[in-house]
């Protein structure tokens, strides 16, 4: 069985509203960093990386850091000025995964382009190779969650992993994910 196959029909029946969503599962508590501190897109690329990798969703940091990378030369992920939802899939990553900072201060300097935006949120997704509409199918479901901005600005300023997860679950819930 393919991985794409052990994800793909429990992401589509979560899509089409059946149960709780697998993306509550996926936005542990362990892999959510409110109140990030980071220079710039790298560093905290890098330590979103870092709660994959200690979660066993990757297994080579650098490579994946490389493929976000590539990924954001080719399009901005930057959604409204405030989010960031970088994304790479390869056969370093082991399972689908999701790791999520914030920036009350909305410190973070997330070049994109020929832009420069300052964001808030950034969240890191993990996709295995063999999953290549996975990942656009996972975007397209939290663009979805982080659609009004007033949800945004309560998970930004959130400061506690456990309710900003809490958050996110509720949402997720009413979006009928």
């Amino acid at each position: 069985m393919t991985t794409n196959s052990l994800y793909q029909p429990q992401l589509d029946a979560k899509i089409a509203g059946n149960g709780q969503s697998d993306l509550t599962g996926l936005l542990h508590p362990d892999m959510l960093i409110p109140g990030i501190v980071a220079e710039g897109k790298i560093e905290a690329i890098k330590k979103l990386i870092d709660r994959l990798s200690e979660q066993g969703i990757i297994d080579d940091s650098l490579a994946f850091l490389q493929a976000v990378l590539e990924r954001e030369n080719l399009q901005s992920t930057v959604l409204d000025g405030v989010i960031a939802l970088p994304h790479a899939r390869g056969r370093m990553v082991h399972r689908l995964g999701v790791a999520i900072g914030t920036s009350p201060e909305r410190s973070i300097d997330f070049p994109s382009g020929d832009e420069r935006h300052n964001v808030g949120l950034i969240c890191l997704i993990a996709v295995p190779a063999d999953a290549p509409g996975l990942y656009l199918r996972l975007i397209g479901v939290l663009a979805r969650a982080f659609s009004e901005r007033d949800f945004v600005d309560t998970v930004i300023a959130t400061q506690d992993a456990t309710q900003m997860h809490q958050l996110l679950a509720d949402r997720l819930e009413v979006c009928g994910l």
